[in-house]
């Protein structure tokens, strides 16, 4: 009897409908041992942080039955017969390896033993996968057992510490759940320390066109400023100045336009789904939860109608591209195909060189279950997978400076229409319609036009009076989001971590948003800091604190390097079980001595910086101060409303973009304010240049060699010279042309991509 074993007892429907008679295929319904946790059944080992090990091997453990361990091999054995053969198809990941080996060891003696692996649940891809079986790769499982060992270890231990600190019992802290719960506190944090700045605009509605008075330039010395000291034109503090635009346009009843810019921009499609991207876009798209969205996705992939969906990877596979093209290419047309980038994978970690998630029959338009939202999840993920191989939308805009009598400043708007929808045709059920021919309006200097009629809820104009907001809290799908950014956690975790800050009451939902508990604040600012010293790991001066966001990005790169066979198992857990332990006899004799952590320093540090004459210290005694004595005066400015300078790593980072970028004076006055780098006073206002900054380094940066030598290829095999083709996005030279995705060398080999397909359509017919 050939038995095929996998998690899933849907999954294992389905395939035995496709293997039919002479298999049997069985389910474990997951994991089917684990360490000891049951002090109860498992004695003494079910309170162990950590097991000895020999040198140079991992620890052995007494492994236990999990629930449904025992029972699901024991149906495994009654299935397989007298002379079996076992086909182990558990998922194709870190976890999925670790479940192989412990059935492996289970099932040894008893048949023929097997790994398969297959990305979709169809029967092309199991078949294929049971013609090509391969031992249990042993990498990648002692990748799983580090992480549970450290897991475990860290958990065990600081969980301890959690409980001597805050009230209650069953606290707990962990490797990756402790620094994404610090993400919503430090954010929480931010709001409660925000000062409103109010603010005046001035809007008008004239021939169906929104239009704002724009009070300020950016070397206005009374322009209105942000707390990052950014510039907004259309904002004043001048009251009477804003009173005066609301007269002006009142009396004149229309505006005149004064100055017309034609401009075209390209919007491209994303890469396809990783499962961070489609836990975010359901989530902003349909206000799902991410548990919600990864039940439906799991539905959709036991049944066969998607691949694997716990992956970090972008990557389509040559066959899947070649069916999604085909279906560009008979719905919308070839002008509809782009250059196809599926090809590339996801920066950072990427989850065993998976696939991207995607449909398993690209024609199908509709997945046959009978859930309207896993449906609906479909199409998402179709049109996505089908979007990210076509062309870039193409819209025209009409920037719009006009002028008003009686007023001595400018309004700006702007009008705008879709010229080619692109990828956009096959989004169409997600995306607000737009218009797609230029407006019936005369859109030359000199034209005037007529302020709409008011009514009772908009008057035109418009005065209005407002003051900025606070941070917006993460909703569960941005803190993924935040996770994924700073390279904590995987795909296999990401919903589950959110799930359990939930469970522990760390935080809440309010109004469909996160917001931490008082255990979740104390678990983040009173036990978490005592883990920190200045022990320099990596050579680089820097100490260790072990819930930041990069220490455990930095512990989840090296998991990636023992799986991918760079680094051993056990030399890679011993050093980060001495480690650990080191940092926990640190944090409690810490605790015992009350004195402050490396971590309470320098946001103190940061937060004097800010503090106005006389400060309640110099930055220099912070170093002296207690446990007790630092955390009550950080919160004491805290509350007062002061904001952290940013971090040395903030700041040597905007200076690295800054000499990497060519900015003029208006561009750098408008990103960093006119006071320079030193101006940006809080790591709130960092992180918002930073992402300007990124943004534009990415627009600007040189197209790759690969790219370059595409484009001499493509321009060879065209009927155009060098200067003809760059003319195309407005270039003179190759060395004009710009990176990234967004960059002017992906939009000229998506032009002379194009062009080539007509030619090779007009020489066929």
């Amino acid at each position: 009897m050939d038995v095929l074993i996998v998690e899933s007892a849907a999954k294992a429907r389905t395939l035995q409908k496709y293997l039919g008679n002479g298999w049997a295929v069985v389910a474990t319904g997951g994991h089917v041992e684990t360490l000891p946790n049951d002090r109860k059944v498992h004695g003494k080992d079910a309170s162990k942080a950590y097991w000895a090990n020999r040198p140079g091997e991992l620890p052995d453990p007494n492994w236990v039955w999990t629930d449904r361990g025992e029972e699901a091999v024991k149906t495994i054995l009654e299935k397989a017969g007298d002379h079996p053969t076992f086909w182990i198809a558990t998922d194709p990941d870190r976890e999925g390896e670790f479940i192989a080996w412990s059935l492996e060891r289970r099932l040894e003696g008893r048949g023929e033993i097997h790994r398969v692996t297959f990305q979709e649940v169809t029967e092309e891809a199991v078949r294929a996968a049971i013609e090509a079986p391969r031992e249990v790769d042993r990498p990648t499982v002692e990748s799983a057992l580090v992480r549970k060992f450290l897991d475990r270890l860290v958990g065990f231990r600081t969980s301890k510490m959690a409980n001597g600190i805050v009230p209650g019992r069953g606290n707990s802290m962990g490797r990756v759940q402790t620094p994404t719960l610090g993400f919503v506190v430090e954010r929480e944090l931010e709001r409660e320390a925000h000062v409103p700045i109010p603010y005046f605009e001035v809007r008008a509605r004239a021939e169906g066109v929104d239009f704002s008075a724009r009070f300020h330039e950016t070397d206005d010395p009374d322009a209105w400023r942000d707390a990052s000291d950014k510039v907004h034109p259309t904002r004043t503090f001048d009251r009477e100045l804003a009173e005066q635009a609301v007269a002006a346009l009142t009396e004149a009843g229309r505006v005149t336009i004064a100055d017309v810019r034609e401009s075209t921009n390209r919007r491209r499609s994303s890469a396809p789904f990783s499962t961070d991207a489609l836990l975010q876009a359901a989530g902003s798209r349909f206000s799902w939860a991410p548990r919600n969205t990864s039940r439906l996705a799991s539905m959709l992939y036991e049944a066969g109608h998607i691949t694997y969906i716990r992956t970090d990877s972008t990557r389509l596979a040559d066959s899947a591209l070649d069916q999604v093209r085909t279906v560009v290419r008979e719905e919308w047309g070839e002008d509809h195909l782009g250059s196809g980038g599926g090809k590339n994978v996801a920066t950072g970690p990427v989850q065993d060189a998976h696939e991207a998630i995607r449909p398993t029959r690209i024609a199908v338009e509709e997945a046959p279950v009978d859930d309207a939202d896993a449906r609906r999840l479909y199409r998402l993920i179709r049109a996505h997978t089908l979007a990210s191989q076509m062309a870039p939308s193409v819209t025209a805009t009409r920037s719009l400076r006009a002028t008003a009598e009686g007023f001595d400043r400018p309004l700006t708007g702007s009008v705008s229409w879709r010229t080619f929808d692109g990828w956009e045709a096959a989004y169409s059920e997600f995306l607000a319609p737009r218009p797609t021919q230029a407006p019936d309006l005369p859109l030359e200097v000199g034209a005037e036009w007529v302020l709409d009629p008011a009514e009772e809820e908009s008057p035109n104009p418009q005065f209005v009076e407002d003051e900025t907001r606070p941070p917006a809290r993460y909703r569960a799908h941005t803190l993924i989001r935040a996770m994924k950014e700073a390279g904590i956690g995987r795909p296999s975790t990401y919903a589950r971590t959110v799930e359990k800050l939930e469970e522990r009451k760390y935080v809440e939902t309010e109004e469909g948003a996160l917001a931490p508990t008082e255990a979740g604040r104390a678990i983040w600012m009173r036990a978490a800091p005592l883990y920190a010293s200045d022990r320099d790991t990596d050579g680089d001066g820097a100490g260790i604190e072990l819930f930041s966001p990069e220490f455990t990005a930095r512990m989840e790169e090296r998991l990636d390097e023992l799986a991918s066979g760079d680094l051993g198992g056990a030399e890679t857990w011993e050093r980060w079980r001495d480690l650990i332990r080191d940092l926990h006899e640190a944090a409690r004799d810490r605790k015992k001595s009350g004195t402050s952590t490396l971590q309470q320093q320098d946001m103190l540090t940061r937060l004097l910086a800010n503090a106005p004459e006389p400060r309640p210290i110099e930055p220099e005694a912070v170093a002296d101060l207690t446990w007790s004595e630092a955390f009550e005066l950080t919160n004491t400015l805290r509350e007062s409303g002061i904001l952290p300078a940013p971090t040395e790593r903030q700041v040597g980072y905007i200076e690295r973009l800054l000499g990497d970028l060519d900015l003029d004076d208006e561009e750098l006055a408008s990103i960093i304010g006119t006071s320079g780098v030193e101006g940006i006073r809080t790591t709130a206002a960092a992180s918002e240049v930073i992402d300007e900054l990124q943004r534009i380094h990415d627009e600007r940066r040189p197209p790759s060699a690969k790219q370059r030598r595409y484009i001499e290829s493509l321009i060879e095999k065209s009927d155009l010279t060098e200067a003809e083709a760059l003319a195309l996005v407005d270039a003179r030279e190759l060395d004009d042309l710009t990176g990234g995705r967004e960059g002017s060398a992906s939009a000229l080999i998506d032009q002379l991509t194009a062009r080539s397909a007509e030619a090779a359509e007009a020489g066929e017919t």
